[in-house]
């Protein structure tokens, strides 16, 4: 009997000690046991929410995305091409500006007369420079009158740029004269070693200095977007946005 006593002892102190452990917490999708009278933790209606909130897009609502992203599309796309070949057009203006700033500075540079040739035909600004002559064992740097500018012998190509294959860009050269100068079809412009500059509008005339500022219009055929190019006598090209 008192081995029965102890045993039941026993028994009711392992219910005590488990009694305070903590009880591991269900999900809504299985409820843990209530006492009767006892309100839910979840009702069904939270749980029916959360299962909708759950869902993925419709295919109305895709559809109606998918023509809201069209007619954004077709209606951005004409200013967008045009924005792009303004772009174009910039970048053949900022090209033209270094072409004939790289012969001014190659000039004073390398003591020699630097030429850039523009013509209308081709589209082709070409740079060349005369080369320094040994006479007597003394270098003697060319000036622009005294070289044969299609001569190899006494000339090097420095860089040429064609403008020919830029997408609607107008390219014209007009010289200082009058209000609005006029489109000439050819021109040089050479640079000396001392930093000045002179111009022809024919290869078969002389060289004269540079009076006024002679002037490269790039103009966009499409959109009428214009971008200047100002060459001033003392050599130093600039942009004119």
């Amino acid at each position: 009997m008192m081995e029965f006593h102890r045993l039941a002892r026993a028994l009711q102190g392992m219910r005590l000690a488990f009694a305070g452990h903590s009880v591991r917490s269900f999900s809504c999708s299985r409820p843990p046991p209530r006492a009767p009278g006892r309100r839910p933790a979840c009702a069904p209606r939270a749980r029916a929410r959360r299962r909708g909130a759950a869902r993925g897009f419709t295919l109305p609502e895709l559809l109606a995305v998918i023509i809201l992203i069209g007619v954004l599309a077709a209606v951005a796309s004409p200013s967008f091409i045009n924005a792009m070949r303004d772009r174009r057009v910039n970048r053949a203006a900022m090209e033209i500006s270094g072409v004939y700033r790289l012969a001014r500075y190659r000039a004073l540079g390398r003591g020699t007369a630097v030429l850039v040739r523009w013509t209308d035909a081709t589209g082709v600004f070409e740079v060349r420079e005369a080369l320094v002559q040994d006479v007597g064992g003394s270098l003697i740097a060319n000036s622009c009158a005294n070289v044969d500018w299609t001569s190899p012998a006494t000339t090097a190509q420095v860089t040429r740029l064609n403008t020919a294959g830029v997408e609607l860009a107008e390219v014209e050269l007009r010289d200082p004269s009058g209000a609005d100068g006029t489109v000439q079809p050819q021109a040089d412009v050479c640079f000396t070693a001392r930093g000045r500059t002179f111009v022809r509008y024919n290869t078969g005339a002389a060289f004269v200095p540079l009076v006024g500022a002679l002037r490269v219009n790039v103009t966009n055929t499409n959109t009428t977007l214009l971008r200047r190019v100002f060459i001033p006598p003392n050599g130093v090209a600039r942009l004119a946005l």
